[in-house]
């Protein structure tokens, strides 16, 4: 394992040559998601680290679908590096074949050993439903173990609910559990690029992102899926023709059209016609010209945690519709969660409708608002990448 004496730790720390950083990260997913996890770490890596460092992206999808092995290969590519940041993925989602450590980071127990460069786990999630078997729960147990056994390691949670999911259904509860805010926060936007979903004869542009992945584990019975998009319509319409709004649904992944053409068909046709848009997919290589539309956006409605936390970040009023715990968790965390609307009351039109009205009344006590949960969070990084520092040589 890499050992630094305290002028080796010194002389790093004072160079200009790049620290070559391994990235672990979704880089082939049509989820525009993972671009603001990986541009948000890596953004937060370069400020505070106070050196030049080099990533070299490696893309965890495919290893998740067999199309490299976790093998003496993959230990090697970490040690040829100063060090490896695993990307801050949903990383633990009950799979049955992630049979070696119960998790994304499938590595065999016998290859840990082999690793010699120091490792960050970055904000690790979770994606389990209440009922769903978690499969190879003791392999994640023993793997959690494992890294937080290791000095050379450091083990980040998202803040996300993560570290209190992992108690209750894993049995794992440990204080070196760090716990780092979803770097998803930080997300990068350009906005140069023309965008022609944006109407310039409204008063308005609001964003939609729905949210169907995993439906069954999500709404639980397709009656429930049903009451949620029934239930957005009225809002909806109400608020294009109060607030003279232009509708722009924007998909984070292939499952949100499933939930956008449900949508749609329940609407009034004139209003669907000539008032409503959707944007396409962007994946981690678009997704900087995707949360450009968050910035010139009005406000958005999110039923996704990276459209509700790159929102938050780049200071879009914005308003949470809930579907799961870990969007509830995370809104806890950071002292926002009465914004929340839970998708699953029965008032929630009623609730949804009061929300846009208030969000739009007054948005800059919105943003005013996500501005100091931001800095917040900004500090907890910061503290987090101070451990990740000393870890590599440099603090």
């Amino acid at each position: 394992m890499m050992t630094l004496t305290a002028t080796e730790a010194q002389q790093r720390a004072g160079s200009k040559t790049p620290l070559v950083l391994g990235h672990f990260v979704n880089a082939r997913s049509a989820n525009v998601g993972n671009g603001a996890l990986t541009d948000g770490a890596e953004f937060l890596l370069r400020e505070d680290l106070g050196r030049p460092l080099e990533f070299r992206r490696e893309a965890w999808d495919d290893y998740s679908f067999g199309i490299k092995p976790f093998d003496q290969r993959f230990a090697g590519m970490i040690n040829g590096l100063d060090a490896m940041i695993v990307g801050g993925a949903v990383a633990m989602n009950a799979r049955p074949h992630y049979s070696n450590a119960g998790m994304r980071f499938d590595m065999p127990r016998d290859l840990w050993s082999e690793i010699k460069k120091p490792v960050v786990f970055y904000g690790l999630s979770y994606r389990h439903w209440r009922g769903q078997t978690y499969h190879h729960a003791d392999k994640l147990a023993w793997t959690l173990k494992y890294i937080l056994d290791r000095y050379d390691m450091i083990l980040g949670l998202r803040n996300d609910g993560t570290r209190e999911w992992l108690a209750e259904t894993i049995g794992v509860e440990d204080e070196r559990l760090r716990v780092v805010p979803d770097p998803g926060v930080f997300a990068i936007a350009d906005t140069s690029h023309p965008y022609h979903e944006f109407d310039p004869d409204r008063r308005l542009n609001v964003l939609l992102a729905f949210n169907d992945e995993d439906w069954e584990g999500r709404y639980n019975v397709a009656d429930r899926r049903t009451t949620v998009i029934q239930g957005l319509v009225r809002p909806i319409e109400r608020m294009i023709e109060k607030w003279d709004a232009n509708l722009i649904i924007v998909p984070h992944y292939f499952d949100d059209y499933r939930m956008a053409i449900d949508f749609v068909d329940r609407c009034r046709p004139q209003i669907a016609h000539q008032r409503m848009i959707a944007s396409g997919l962007a994946g981690l290589r678009g997704s900087r010209e995707f949360y450009g539309r968050y910035v010139k956006a009005d406000m958005v409605i999110s039923m996704r945690v990276h459209s509700m936390s790159p929102a938050l970040g780049l200071g879009t009023p914005m308003i949470p519709l809930v579907t799961q715990d870990r969007m509830t968790m995370f809104l806890d965390d950071i002292g926002l969660r009465d914004l929340a609307v839970d998708a699953f009351d029965p008032d929630m039109p009623d609730r949804l409708e009061a929300a846009i009205d208030r969000t739009l009344a007054d948005p800059d006590a919105v943003r005013r608002r996500f501005a100091a949960a931001r800095a917040s969070m900004r500090e907890r990084a910061r503290a987090f990448n101070a451990e990740v520092g000393k870890l590599i040589g440099i603090g």
